[in-house]
């Protein structure tokens, strides 16, 4: 937790830093996880031994394919999207932390949990108040600022499972 937490908090800085470069960045690298990905299940779904599900997986590699290549040719486009996903993990992650740490009240740094998912709640909002016109840098922005809290609230867990073994 501590190694996660400490790489999280220097990623969210990097993020902050550079909200428009770490934009493209996520863009392509989702791009070209999808892309490698859709590549591989294709190969896959060609020389692979289970006969039964080739049609559907090379089905799915092709969709893989197709989203990589359409982020990588039409990023803003992308952008705009990923920030609309962005905002959804966002509202997804702040309610599941704030119901975890009201689970884990007995741990002390429970609060830095809640505290989380309170930040992924408004950022999650704050997405949503200004999409699509501000997709170009705020996927950047808005996921340092959620790295830094994340990565926090790891460091505080890991530092307090430290002291309670």
């Amino acid at each position: 937790m501590l190694l996660g937490g400490g790489f999280s908090i220097l990623v969210g800085f990097f993020a902050i830093s550079a909200p428009v470069l770490f934009s493209y960045v996520i863009t392509a690298f989702i791009g070209a996880l999808c892309l490698v990905s859709g590549i591989i299940g294709f190969f896959q779904a060609l020389f692979g031994k289970d006969i039964s599900h080739r049609i559907l997986s090379g089905f799915c590699a092709v969709i893989r394919i197709a989203a990589g290549s359409a982020l990588f040719i039409f990023t803003e486009s992308g952008m705009e999207t990923l920030t609309l996903i962005l905002g959804v993990v966002f509202l997804v992650e702040g309610v599941f932390c704030i119901f975890t740490s009201i689970r884990i009240r007995a741990n002390k740094a429970w609060f830095w949990l809640f505290l989380n998912g309170v930040v992924a709640l408004l950022l999650g909002c704050m997405v949503y108040a200004r999409w699509p016109l501000d997709s170009g840098w705020v996927i950047g922005l808005l996921y340092g600022i959620q790295s830094i809290f994340s990565g926090s609230a790891l460091l505080m867990l890991g530092f307090a499972a430290g002291k309670e073994s």
